[in-house]
């Protein structure tokens, strides 16, 4: 019989007594009990047989190696954990294996003849087992009897980290980091305290302890990704953009610092729209090779700087892989509408509508688009759809708005639209005045409409158009125009 089939009918066994034990008897739950025990019996013969040939391969792999002239290559350094930063979608990276494996060169190594290596190999084998407490306890035994056993305390701080115990688990890496005598062991220990400090959102103190380790090993490619993420996570988007181009030039496909760059650009051009940003050269163009999240952040991108024809592209990719999620579909019609015209993206969006009919945004963009190709009756039908499912839908308000104005039944347009400037929340305070201030525009009203228009500056950037029209308010009324600098444009 093979080993996988017999751990198969071992895990069965254990899944039939679970299944079992709900509806089973006193004297049934008895004997299965027993059968539980037994099966924990199994397991720690398995364990404890698993570690000595763990042990053994371990001696012969390297005496080997060191018969052959070779270095040893076996990994003996665990990597480092992934936390989940502010943004739940980008973690840290793990560190890499090479560099663990590296870290085993040097002063780390354990030498032949150490009466503690057994226990050692016994604690790593516990580790790559993942039985972290088991780990920490052998660990913990070893650093007391040799303190110096770099590679040790190394596992020691990574299986008390594991343990969820971060606080021994910092205080070991720092040690290390001060005392270490592999530069390697003293890169890695900054990277752990970086990763444990960005786990609890201190991306400053983060970011140090990442640069840290880069100041020791400058090719250590997880601290600067991380570093380039602690400085996106703080706000500062160019410094992450600086970073994280660097991991690029070394690995163009690495979809992770693809994803960040994405991200990051979108912030700094969010904050300052004039920042001129190249693509790195695999982001510059849209790519089948490229992942579903990373596709649709360049979508994103390329839409909101104007480059409509690779947002296209992106959804076009993304129809193929998802064929049945609605807002690939949308994002595909969109574009095509800003590129070609209502009449090639009508049908786009048709597909999106049927895969959820009840998505308001899918509906106002149908509505939207016949709007702006004047079918103003067609448009209204859309947008009452959308009230009919509920009457107070500020999207199918907002539509109705904008037809009852292309109508010329300014004064409808209105009372909708005051409906709105009583609403709790702020942003939907500012749509409100944005209608009015349009409308009052359209009626020629310039110092109503000026009015209108400031109370919208607290959401100025969902409202673009918006300093166009203080400008051309200002000048109607003969005024200079601040509101440029105001807007930061």
């Amino acid at each position: 019989m093979k080993i996988e089939e017999w751990f198969h009918i071992l895990r069965s066994k254990a899944e039939t007594i679970e299944e079992k034990w709900s509806s089973a008897s006193e004297q049934e739950r008895l004997q299965l009990a027993d059968q539980l025990f037994y099966l924990r019996q199994v397991s720690d013969t398995v364990v404890d047989l698993w570690l000595q040939f763990e042990e053994r391969l371990s001696h012969a792999i390297r005496r080997i190696q060191e018969m052959e002239g070779l270095p040893a290559t076996e990994k003996s350094v665990p990597v480092a954990v992934a936390n989940e930063p502010a943004d739940p979608s980008i973690t840290i990276k793990e560190q890499d294996s090479p560099a663990a494996q590296a870290a085993m060169n040097g002063s780390s190594q354990p030498k032949d003849g150490n009466p503690y290596e057994p226990m050692f190999r016994r604690g790593e084998g516990f580790y790559h087992l993942r039985m972290y407490q088991d780990a920490k306890k052998c660990f913990a035994e070893l650093i007391q009897k040799s303190p110096d056993w770099e590679s040790g305390r190394l596992y020691y701080a990574y299986s008390l980290l594991l343990c969820e115990e971060p606080e021994g688990a910092f205080r070991e890496f720092r040690l290390l980091s001060r005392s270490a005598s592999s530069p390697t062991v003293v890169a890695i220990s900054y990277n752990a305290m970086g990763c444990i400090l960005a786990g609890e959102q201190q991306w400053l103190e983060a970011a140090q302890a990442f640069k840290l380790s880069l100041e020791v090993k400058p090719d250590q490619d997880e601290a600067r990704y991380n570093l380039a993420l602690c400085y996106f996570q703080d706000g500062d988007a160019q410094e992450a953009l600086d970073e994280i181009e660097k991991c690029l030039q070394k690995d163009e496909d690495d979809w992770e610092a693809q994803l960040l760059w994405l991200r990051a650009a979108q912030k700094l051009q969010a904050m300052d729209e004039s920042a001129e940003l190249t693509p790195p050269a695999s982001l510059r163009l849209p790519s089948r090779e490229l992942d579903n999240e990373t596709l649709q952040e360049m979508a994103a991108l390329h839409e909101s700087v104007g480059n409509y024809h690779r947002a296209q592209v992106c959804y076009y990719f993304l129809t193929e892989r998802l064929p049945r999620e609605g807002w690939a579909w949308h994002g595909l019609a969109w574009n095509t509408w800003l590129i070609a015209g209502t009449k090639r993206a009508l049908t786009l969006l048709k597909k999106a509508i049927s895969l959820a009919p009840h998505q308001d945004d899918f509906t106002f963009s149908y509505g939207w688009m016949l709007l702006f190709d004047g079918h103003v009756d067609m448009a209204m039908a859309a947008f009452r759809s959308m009230l009919e499912r509920n009457r107070d839908n500020r999207l199918g308000q907002s539509g109705m708005i904008c037809a009852y104005e292309k109508l010329g039944d300014i004064q409808a347009a209105k009372r909708l639209a005051k409906a709105f400037t009583d609403d709790p929340e702020l942003y939907v305070r500012s749509l409100g005045s944005f209608h009015l201030g349009r409308l009052a525009f359209v009626e020629e009203n310039w110092r109503l409409a000026e009015h209108y228009f400031r109370r919208t500056l607290p959401h100025a950037d969902q409202f673009r158009e918006v300093p166009v029209y203080l400008q051309l308010c200002a000048s109607k009324l003969g005024e200079p125009v601040r509101e440029i600098e105001l807007l930061k444009l």
